[in-house]
């Protein structure tokens, strides 16, 4: 069993971790997989942590939780309470009622240990981007101290029972355990989210974000940390080419990670492996040999040392400076957050993390912790009802004019009923023969949005509109082949083929002049669905054919406009579209009469 104490090596891993996700966060481009630094954190946090159970119950064959809980609170609490508080301050200074409702909420959740449930739970269709969460990041602090709520009782216990042997065979049977859940609900995903049916949309059950925040989903990921315990380093003498060698493989798969990962893979899962794997291999060849000093030197020590402190305020000076500036950051910015954020992070741990990590000196037994747990207990239940109130309120109106409060009122329910108001109202609605041209629009979200924008711009007085609202995001396609639907649609495929005939069902297509195919194509397959149904309308109407999505995208001479777009500079801008049949640049809509 390894028994060594302080690992400077290992803070040098944490710089590692915590400046890969600080350059991803930055900017994703800079290191397009630098996410997976939480992942790193999540393999030494599970060897620490069982190491120093393991260690206390053998040496006392007694384990106290109040002293382990109250190291935890005590290396916690007090930065995080920190970055909340100055959270809350800056955001009821910049931030919109809809985003400090939010932030408050979330902030609650992160005091309860509770953030990754809370992320998984409020993603919803109308939910503000990960942009706009200040304390989004503190999801993977929920996922630790869930861990460390769990561990150490399920450890004790098995020594208790006088199964120490057994330890190491259940953290191995867990993490293969957690391994295989991940495999499978990823290979299982439209199946699994046809069990839990449709919501707004989108599948009640992501995949994932469900393995993504969920702590069963990590388990192997603190396992492969946990199980080094049990493993003895090779001796540095007589094996120092096996460590150099270990220690070179597992930095290098790491750097692979951070470097050739995106955020388009199956994550955690099986690719989780390469990250976490490459990080017990440098723990595992320990602090001694000759190639530590990439990760021992003073520089690496000194940033793991800050690591916490840096993870957590660097997201919220990064989300309340893009708020505040609302420009797009240039490499000036970048620099400023970052170095900002260091600065930042070495006086939290300076004066925040180090005096609270260890009671006063002058001052013995239990009464050198009462002072610490009291107050951090009340700051907790201030921050919570502070929060709890600016929610309630509908985020501090009382900020804002009395006329703007009148525009600012509104909630999320609110604006779902207005956004879905328009394309209820033409759902199947016959045409009036108006005299007008018939449109009709078919399409989910994209759909009504596109109305919502024909109401803004006075354009529905000049059209004989109607609509084919599709739901159980089956997209506005049909004339699809048996294979595509079990490519395209999975376990959802025979609620799909119905709404799809439904589609093809309605006499509306044949009597309108310009059909609108508007939709969120959300994966580049996905274009495939298009052209089956451009060639069905091409063949059974004289309808012309409008394709709309959610960004510009082009494929087989088919041009998709964003929905962003809707403006007069954009309009003016529209591309000249390739003569392919299919009407496509919104500019045509407002400039020409074509449609």
């Amino acid at each position: 069993m390894s028994t060594q104490s302080y690992r400077p090596d290992i803070d040098g891993l944490r710089a590692i971790a915590v400046i890969s996700v600080l350059l991803y966060h930055l900017n994703e481009q800079f290191l397009s997989g630098g996410f997976v630094g939480v992942d790193v954190f999540f393999v030494i946090s599970g060897y620490l942590i069982t190491r120093l159970i393991y260690k206390e119950y053998s040496a006392t064959g007694d384990f106290s939780y109040r002293n382990f809980y109250l190291r935890r609170v005590r290396r916690l609490f007090p930065a995080l309470f920190a970055v909340l508080l100055f959270s809350l301050v800056v955001g009821a200074k910049l931030f919109s009622p809809a985003h400090l409702v939010e932030m408050a909420e979330s902030l609650i959740a992160a005091i309860l240990s509770l953030s990754n449930i809370y992320f998984w739970n409020t993603a919803g269709y109308f939910d503000s981007d990960s942009s706009l969460k200040p304390l989004l990041h503190t999801w993977s602090l929920s996922v630790e101290e869930q861990f460390y709520f769990i561990w150490p009782l399920v450890l004790v216990s098995l020594c208790a029972m006088g199964r120490k042997h057994a330890v190491p065979i259940f953290i191995v049977l867990m993490g293969l355990a957690s391994l295989l859940l991940n495999v499978w609900v990823f290979a299982e995903q439209a199946t699994i989210a046809s069990w839990f049916g449709q919501k707004d949309n989108q599948s009640a059950f992501d995949v994932h974000s469900t393995a993504f925040y969920w702590l069963p989903f990590r388990v192997f990921e603190f396992a492969l940390g946990a199980i080094l315990v049990w493993t003895k380093t090779p001796d540095q003498t007589k094996s120092g080419w096996i460590n150099e060698g270990l220690f070179l493989l597992g930095l290098a798969m790491v750097i692979y990670s951070v470097v050739a990962y995106t955020d388009a893979i199956e994550f955690p899962s099986t690719a989780a492996l390469l990250p976490c794997v490459g990080a017990s291999l440098m723990i595992y060849s320990g602090p001694s040999h000759r190639l530590t000093f990439l990760v021992s030197n003073r520089l690496m020590v000194g940033v793991g040392l800050i690591s916490y402190s840096l993870y957590l305020i660097h997201w919220p000076m990064i989300v309340f400076y893009k708020y505040w500036r609302y420009v797009e950051l240039g490499v000036v910015d970048y620099i400023v957050l970052g170095v900002s954020s260091v600065i930042v992070a070495y006086l939290m741990y300076r004066f925040i993390e180090t005096p609270y990590r260890k009671p006063l000196p002058k001052v013995a037994g239990r009464a050198a912790n009462k002072p610490f747990l009291l107050g951090a207990l009340a700051s907790a239940l201030i921050a919570v009802g502070v929060s709890a109130h600016a929610s309630t309120s509908q985020g501090w109106l009382w900020r804002f004019p009395s006329d703007v409060v009148a525009q600012l009122k509104y909630k999320h329910g609110d604006y779902t009923e207005f956004f879905w108001k328009a394309i209820s109202t033409y759902d199947a609605r016959a045409f009036a023969d108006n005299g007008n041209k018939k449109l009709l629009v078919i399409g989910d979200s994209m759909a009504a949005d596109f109305i919502n924008v024909l109401a803004a711009g006075d354009q529905l007085d000049k059209l004989d509109l109607s609509a084919l609202k599709v739901g159980n995001n089956c997209k506005g396609v049909f004339s699809l082949t048996e294979k595509q639907y079990d490519v395209f649609f999975g376990g959802a495929k025979e609620v799909c083929q119905k709404e799809h005939q439904r589609l093809i069902s309605s006499p509306l297509l044949a009597e309108a002049d310009t059909i609108v195919l508007a939709t969120y194509w959300w994966e580049r397959n996905r274009l495939a669905m298009i052209q089956p149904t451009v060639d069905y309308i091409r063949a059974n109407t004289d309808s012309d054919v409008m394709v709309l999505g959610a960004k510009v995208q082009v494929s087989n001479g088919i041009w998709f406009l964003s929905k962003h777009s809707f403006s007069p500079s954009a309009i003016k801008a529209a591309p000249s579209v390739p003569d392919t049949g299919v009407s496509t640049a919104v500019g045509a809509w407002f400039a020409t009469p074509a449609l």
